[in-house]
């Protein structure tokens, strides 16, 4: 019987990796005529289905640090008297075939060979030993012999740990032992041990008889016992789960753990044990904290608070979102404190700090697990929080609530919850409930949207409800007032969907007694092809059929606000101007600006605003000064280069802010800006950008583009510099198209990700990229295959010609959605495609014809045709339609495709693997069947990056 295993290594940890080395062979021969242990494979991923665990070793080879190991264990149940069973009627994968070994199995090393499909995948030969193996029964000697203890249990592995010099595993075995319940003499074993092992560690005291047989076995001896330890592990639970009965239990998916102090490590914990640096990986994008909405405290603007999300160290198998608090009355000193408990699968968010000591927030940290109102808080001296504080749960309702507003009073409050348009909440939770149990799924419609981004319109709706709140004699707050919906009865969403927020769509006046929303007119089809937004609360736009959103009160004046406007209906990319109305008059701030207001945010006098905007593929902030005034005066803040968002003014002093910033080199971070001066507020990344290393430079060219225009692009060298051998060429192209690549991090699409694989990054941002001028937006309107198109083909030259290291023919084009589709056009025409040697589409598009009609927000396709739908002028459609040049397609394509993108349909990309295959043309396709436009999912992510690697490398290497 044949059976696989797999397993990472890295590194040299407790026997539980190997290093990557190019002496991995001899690192591993040294072992051969010894006895393996189980180590940390057999009875994890140990199947009878060599596929499955092959699957389990190739993720990873995704870290160019790692390699994978697949075992092949042996076993003639004739000679063997070690016990092992399948478990396929008790695992949760039932299909593969996994197989449990007894906790002394013990294994001898066979052949050892590189696979030959991956030059980081290694095949290890195991054969299954029996007790007179004379070689075991040897081992089993010495060990008695060296060990020669009479301690026990965890005792007994703290003296071996010391016995191996293993200092630092030996504290950790100890410092556990001193938190469980010992006896004296217990307790002053744990002590003399950890003294003995602060001697050893303080003189270096370390063994070098390198040719005992000591060190010969020591090693294998480690992975013995460990290995032991966690076999035992499994066998128990597998035995304690299984019934008197043998019947086949119903098994639990697996999910994240709940809180385990043991079980949370941050990324600082992980990476300090890394000794040296390595390069980066898309795993370590993903390891980075997540740092947003920093917000100042009312009555102390020195301190602040913010949102972390973290991800379960090293495996990314769960995240958690708390709260935090830093302290920055010293600037170049923050002082941080986690409030909220980290629990994997729990996530706090949208928080409002009602004052010094109180805070209200959305988290799912309740008993339900919904999304629920909750209280924190605060203790006079936050500073001296040791642990974390837990909070109390405000709602309880039978749904998810979401989008929370509290005025500045905090006498009342808004959020969302998914409702059926005439149903309350509670009615809703009711017909759902009902709905799951009928056993029948089927879906009715007469109107558009048949489905959304990425989700079927099914009749819930997310409604506005507004509430009093007030405080009990616990200084606890309620609602003390009936719920309301504000939309009930409509059949219409606010916020918008998909990618509407309160933050933004909501606002309550500055008495707190009026209450502002945008909303879509969702009740025809029309919604499919009208970019129609209006603000409630006052009529504001009844005259205007394009989109008036994001409403904004002003903090001291009951009857000013400001809001963003467009003036070209269909066209979601017009111009934001931003509006001002006084109660009876509406008039345009800055009405000769030819930039795109992305965000605006009132300082707390009322006088001035911050105004968020694209300029130059960087997001950049300005201060409107004297905004009620004919003076108006506009000043840039903070940085002119980078990703500057999430502004919030100091309430004291209008010229200091809070933002998060990030650029292509640089991480985010949470920032106080303070005049010209910025001061980093969090250092919860610093230890993985220490550890970490990626290209240190970036920069803009411009070139004579299309109409004889000025264009602009990136270039980020690889991460080996541009000296010594040529490098190949990762080719981007973004999607919108009426978007640009800015200059920021990422995480998809990340050029560092590109670059640390070896690639020089170029990425153009084309005519009909955003943040150079409306004019430059519009041009792309009815040109979707010639001005971009040829901006890309100069743009290429350019960079090839004035970057000399990167080798022109060991290119590949990457792109998604629009850029898909852009990859596909340059696909059909020889004089661009030649000069790639392989391409990559992400959701693109293939066929317009086809996309006017299954894409579901047509406002897209039929502005960006020029003004038309498909019927009335199909030339329109076909003028630049890459089904129709397949005839000329011939290089290499990678197809990536999410099921629930129902945006850039799945048929897309399936048309074009089609063609793909029928020319007979190098072609894959990458299926994710729950990702919709973007991938999400960490997982998948991992994946996703790995495969575009593995296609770019098959395609560039000499």
């Amino acid at each position: 019987m044949v059976i696989c295993a797999n397993q990472r290594y890295y590194g040299d940890q407790s026997g539980r990796y190997w290093k990557k080395t190019k002496n991995i062979q001899i690192e591993m021969d040294r072992y051969k005529p010894l006895i393996c242990s189980r180590l940390k494979t057999v009875g994890k991923y140990t199947y009878k289905d060599r596929t499955a665990s092959k699957k389990f070793a190739l993720k990873a080879t995704i870290n160019p640090n790692l390699i994978g190991i697949l075992f092949i264990i042996k076993i003639d149940p004739n000679q063997s008297t070690t016990s092992f069973a399948s478990i396929a009627d008790l695992s949760w994968y039932p299909k593969e075939h996994e197989v449990l070994f007894s906790m002394h199995a013990v294994f001898r090393l066979g052949d050892i060979e590189i696979m030959k499909e991956n030059d980081q995948l290694y095949e290890v030969n195991l054969i299954l030993t029996n007790e007179t193996d004379e070689d075991l029964l040897d081992l089993t000697a010495r060990m008695r012999e060296e060990i020669n203890c009479i301690e026990k249990g965890w005792f007994r592995l703290g003296s071996l740990l010391l016995t191996l010099n293993r200092f630092d595993k030996a504290e950790g075995v100890y410092n556990f032992l001193l938190k469980q319940k010992l006896n004296e003499d217990e307790k002053v074993s744990v002590y003399n041990s950890l003294a003995v092992l602060a001697s050893s560690t303080n003189t270096s005291v370390k063994s070098n008889k390198s040719e005992s047989k000591w060190i010969k076995y020591r090693r294998p001896l480690l992975f013995f016992l460990l290995g032991m330890v966690l076999v035992f592990i499994i066998a128990l639970i597998v035995l304690l789960t299984k019934k008197d009965s043998c019947a086949k239990p119903t098994p639990t998916p697996p999910s994240p753990a709940e809180w385990n102090a043991s079980d949370y490590q941050t990324n600082y914990d992980y990476y300090r044990h890394f000794d040296q640096k390595s390069d980066l990986t898309p795993a370590d994008n993903l390891r980075m904290d997540r740092l947003s909405s920093p917000r100042f405290c009312p009555g102390d603007s020195s301190k602040i608070i913010y949102l972390r999300k973290q991800y379960h160290m090293p495996d990314l198998n769960g995240s958690s979102t708390t709260l935090h608090w830093v302290d920055m009355s010293e600037p170049i000193k923050p002082n941080t404190i986690q409030l909220t408990r980290p629990i994997w699968g729990i996530h706090d968010q949208q928080f409002y700090w009602i004052d010094k000591s109180t805070i209200l927030f959305l988290s799912n940290r309740g008993s339900s697990k919904l999304n629920q109102i909750f209280q924190l808080n605060l203790p006079s001296d936050v500073s001296k929080v040791e642990n974390f504080i837990e909070p109390i749960q405000i709602t309880d309702f039978p749904l998810d609530i979401d989008n929370l507003l509290v005025n500045r009073q905090a006498t009342r409050l808004a959020f969302s919850c998914q409702v059926y348009a005439n149903l309350t909440i509670e009615d809703t939770a009711t017909r759902v409930a009902s709905e799951k149990e009928s056993g029948s799924l089927v879906y009715k419609f007469d109107k558009l949207f048949i489905r959304h981004w990425d989700e079927y319109m099914t009749g819930l709706r997310h409604h506005p409800f507004v509430a009093s709140i007030e405080r009990d004699t616990h200084g606890t707050y309620k609602l003390n007032s009936t719920l309301t919906d504000v939309l009930f009865g409509i059949d219409s969403d606010s916020p918008t969907r998909p990618f509407g927020d309160a933050k933004s769509q909501w606002s309550f006046s500055a008495s707190g007694n009026s209450f502002a929303f945008t909303r879509q007119h969702d009740e025809k089809s029309e919604v499919a092809w009208s970019t129609n937004l209006d603000i409630y609360t006052v009529d504001l736009s009844q005259s205007n059929l394009a989109a008036d959103t994001d409403p904004k009160y002003s903090p001291t004046d009951e009857n000013i606000l400001v809001y963003r406007a467009q003036s070209v209906p269909g066209y979601e990319s017009d111009q934001f101007k931003l509006q001002l109305y006084d109660g009876t008059t509406t008039k345009t701030l800055l009405d000769d600006w030819d930039q795109s207001i992305q965000v605006a945010t009132w300082t707390s006098n009322g006088q001035s605003l911050f105004l968020e905007l694209g300029e130059q593929a960087n997001h950049v902030v300005y201060q409107v000064l004297d905004v009620l005034t004919s003076n108006i005066s506009v000043i840039h803040r903070g940085s002119i280069n980078g990703t500057s968002h999430d502004i919030n003014p100091d309430p004291n002093d209008d010229q200091t802010f809070v933002l998060t910033y990030e650029n292509l080199v640089q991480p985010t971070n949470i920032v106080l800006q303070k005049n010209t001066f910025s001061f980093p507020a969090t250092k919860h990344n610093e230890m993985l950008i220490d550890r970490i290393r990626w290209s240190p430079t970036y920069e803009p060219f411009s070139f004579i583009g299309a109409q004889n225009d000025t264009v602009w692009g990136w270039h980020v060298p690889p991460i080996n510099g541009t000296t010594g051998s040529k490098a190949p060429l990762a080719f981007l192209i973004h999607g919108g198209p009426q978007n640009s690549w800015y200059n920021t991090w990422g995480r998809g699409w990340s050029f560092q990700s590109f670059a640390a694989q070896g690639y020089a990054v170029i990425a153009i941002n084309f005519h009909g990229s955003d943040s150079y001028g409306q004019n430059f937006t519009d041009s792309i309107t009815g040109e979707y295959g010639s001005l971009p198109f040829d901006d890309l083909q100069l743009g290429l030259t350019a960079a090839l010609e004035k970057y000399t290291y990167i080798d022109g023919s060991r290119a590949v084009a990457l792109g998604a959605s629009y850029g898909g589709y852009m990859i596909n056009w340059i696909a059909g025409h020889p004089e661009m495609s030649q000069r790639f040697q392989a391409l990559v589409n992400h959701d693109g598009l293939f066929d317009m014809r086809e996309m006017a009609y299954a894409t579901e927000e047509l406002w897209f396709t039929e502005h960006d045709a020029g003004g038309f739908t498909q019927y009335n002028n199909p030339e329109a459609f076909e003028k630049f339609n890459p089904v129709n040049h397949v005839a000329n397609w011939t290089q290499p394509m990678l197809i990536i495709q999410g099921g629930r993108d129902y945006r850039v349909v799945d048929t897309q990309s399936i048309g074009a693997f089609t063609a793909l295959q029928r020319r007979g043309i190098p072609s894959r396709m990458l299926y994710f069947p729950k990702e919709n436009h973007w991938t999400l999912n960490p997982f998948n992510s991992l994946v996703w990056y790995q495969e575009i690697f593995d296609w770019m490398k098959e395609w560039t290497q000499k």
